[in-house]
């Protein structure tokens, strides 16, 4: 339920690259058609709250310059981007441009492999390095010269809150702008694991497999946008935040 709402922040999608692949109808269904519903349910809400809508790096595609600005081509390589690419446009669709009765004002939202939750899917890299470092099992590498802007949850947070914040205000310069909430620091996922295992003390073995068609080879945002409109500064360095999720899911890997 939207009524009485000043702001919805969609977060809700399949969230995986690869799940992406393994069941792209799902993906359109839950990414695309599911950001219709909530635009729907802004447009016939009497509140009419704002939509910030969550996207991502990966509807870039294989970038043609470092670090990626947002007017970057958008060329998306997986199902994935694809239909969050898809969803952006169909907030436009429903923005004051199109001459709805009832338009959405909207603003989008482009996070980079955000880390730092225990309850993060253990799936994806960095919870998946870090448990298997804490456990001193082997590492294995699909490629491993990925570079990727790795972002800590606080960080990415702290530019949700701003972007609502500006909402609130009646900002108009965010409505239909797309802003990065990322470090503007690449790093490979080599090093990655590396700096996981000398952080944790582990005698993890850190093995080289063959990369995943599908995946984005490099990516290093540019945060300049979000940090002048919206005074957006990620504050947490890699090394750090990785230790701080170390701490989080050592209690969990004990319990077990």
């Amino acid at each position: 339920m939207v009524d009485g709402k000043d702001i919805i922040v969609h977060l809700a999608a399949v969230s995986r690259v690869a799940w992406g692949q393994q069941d792209p109808y799902n993906c359109w269904l839950t990414n695309l058609v599911g950001t219709v519903n909530a635009l729907e349910a802004c447009r016939k809400s009497e509140s009419r709250p704002v939509l910030l809508e969550a996207s991502s790096r990966e509807v870039y595609g294989e970038p043609l310059y470092l670090p990626v600005n947002e007017s970057h081509p958008k060329r998306p390589k997986s199902v994935y981007g694809l239909t969050k690419l898809g969803a952006e446009r169909a907030c436009l669709s429903y923005s004051d441009t199109s001459g709805l009765d009832r338009a959405v004002n909207h603003a989008i939202m482009r996070f980079s492999n955000v880390y730092g939750s225990e309850r993060d899917l253990p799936e994806r890299v960095i919870p998946k390095f870090m448990n298997q470092a804490l456990r001193g099992e082997d590492i294995t590498l699909y490629g491993g010269e990925q570079i990727l802007d790795f972002t800590f949850i606080d960080d990415t947070i702290s530019g949700i809150m701003k972007l609502a914040s500006a909402s609130l205000e009646g900002n108009d310069n965010i409505f239909r702008e797309d802003f990065h909430f990322v470090t503007g620091r690449g790093l490979s996922v080599s090093e990655l694991a590396t700096m996981i295992v000398n952080i944790v003390g582990s005698r993890s073995k850190i093995i080289h497999g063959t990369a995943n068609s599908f995946e984005v080879r490099k990516f290093v945002g540019d945060p300049t946008k979000a940090r002048t409109v919206l005074g957006y500064e990620p504050k947490t360095r890699l090394e750090e935040g990785l230790k701080r999720l170390s701490e989080r899911m050592v209690p969990m890997i004990i319990a077990k």
